[in-house]
């Protein structure tokens, strides 16, 4: 049976759709079958990884309640199926349960790009095996990170990463308060992924981290690596 991540992080622009996107490439590339999720209906996972027409009509909704939904291939063995809308049935909350266990026999692992959208965000994260919370090394953040362990099962939560890192007083102070903050429990907490240039000029060309062999790539696949060593464990 296939394993289920949720990305998660209740404050917006930490990254939760980059660490999705590489964290399911590189698992893809190690010869898993992955499928990722969203609860975005923005879907901005198409402009990570997606080049060819992006028009579909049915998706996620679709594919629970009709086995009808459209699956993008973003790589080999990649696959993401979109989100049409937030107007979700009572059927649909009822039948989401059911389809991700029936698709944990399909694929290898479930990538969620998770938003605290209603119903369905509480089902991504009762379903899933593994957590994995994005973050950057501010206070706002810090204490949203620090909230968000409070109201889900922290034992499901597998590492925290922290994105568009500066190499200041600052940002070394909040980092190593949530290393000091999270020294008792088993959470891994990653080392931080810098702010660099080549990450944007990456995602303006929809490719990946590990299609890169620079060095810049390469400080951020290690990082990469070790979640992935977590969700293989």
């Amino acid at each position: 049976m296939g394993k289920i991540i949720a990305i998660k992080n209740n404050k917006g622009g930490v990254g939760k759709t980059f660490l999705t996107t590489q964290i399911a490439a590189g698992l893809s590339y190690l010869e898993n079958k992955v499928l990722i999720l969203t609860s975005d209906p923005q879907n901005n996972v198409f402009n990570y990884l997606f080049r060819g027409d992006k028009s579909f009509r049915k998706g996620l909704k679709a594919e629970v309640l009709k086995k009808d939904g459209e699956y993008f291939r973003l790589r080999s063995d990649l696959y993401f199926l979109p989100l049409e809308d937030v107007k979700f049935s009572n059927q649909f909350i009822k039948e989401l349960p059911i389809f991700l266990n029936r698709i944990k026999s399909e694929f290898d692992y479930i990538i969620i790009d998770s938003i605290p959208t209603l119903k369905i965000d509480e089902i991504f994260l009762k379903e899933s095996e593994y957590i994995l919370i994005p973050n950057f090394a501010n206070s706002v953040t810090l204490e949203g990170v620090l909230n968000l362990l409070k109201t889900i099962d922290i034992n499901k939560v597998k590492a925290i990463v922290t994105n568009n890192y500066k190499d200041t007083k600052v940002q070394k102070e909040f980092y190593n308060m949530l290393k000091n903050e999270l020294e008792d429990y088993p959470i891994l907490v990653t080392d931080p992924i810098k702010n660099l240039s080549f990450i944007e000029g990456m995602l303006e060309e929809k490719k990946t981290i590990w299609e890169y062999q620079n060095k810049s790539a390469s400080e951020v696949q290690k990082i990469l690596i070790s979640l992935i060593k977590e969700i293989q464990n």
